[in-house]
């Protein structure tokens, strides 16, 4: 009896200790955000081998034009996601994953100010947005901890006065936690 409990205390706590074969990650990226261009960070946490939730902040800038004035307006969007992996390689240097969610931010329009000039004034509004996203992403690991990362995400703002869709396309670089 003696010798099963010290077996288990000092093989087997530590086995499962280490036996976390999922990890979580931090990614950048950068890239063409509809007309203008933008930014994704994002954090990932695996539920398994094949599917993770992420957490991402997408930032936009941009210009909107309307007849003969150009409008300068950015994003700020907080999302929350499902992906699952579709395609892997062995050994995990590739992967394909598809994914979708719900989406917060703010847009802001020329910097806050409603009036163009004298005779003009802006139609759209700095306000609150909401909607969904659908994203598709190929992870390709360089190293143990780093991977590049092509992604594209196609946003819907259901309330946005700029575009109801729009989508980001870019690369960036992930990073893996206690791989």
């Amino acid at each position: 009896m003696r010798k099963s409990i010290l077996f288990f205390f000092f093989l087997g706590i530590p086995l499962l200790c280490s036996s976390q074969a999922y990890t979580n990650t931090v990614m950048g990226a950068g890239g063409i955000f509809g007309d203008g261009y933008g930014g994704e960070f994002t954090y990932n946490t695996y539920r398994s081998e094949l599917a993770f939730t992420q957490v991402a902040l997408a930032v936009s800038v941009d210009n909107f034009v309307s007849g003969e004035v150009t409008i300068p307006y950015s994003s700020f969007a907080l999302s929350y996601s499902y992906f699952r992996s579709l395609y892997r390689t062995g050994r995990k240097p590739k992967v394909i994953s598809v994914g979708g969610g719900a989406l917060v931010g703010y847009e802001l329009a020329n910097n806050g100010n409603n009036d163009l000039s004298n005779i003009v004034s802006l139609n759209g509004e700095s306000k609150f947005i909401y909607g969904a996203l659908a994203s598709a992403e190929l992870d390709y690991t360089v190293s143990e901890h780093f991977s590049l990362v092509a992604r594209t995400v196609q946003f819907y703002h259901a309330n946005s006065d700029f575009g109801k869709l729009t989508n980001f396309s870019g690369v960036g670089i992930r990073y893996y936690f206690n791989k």
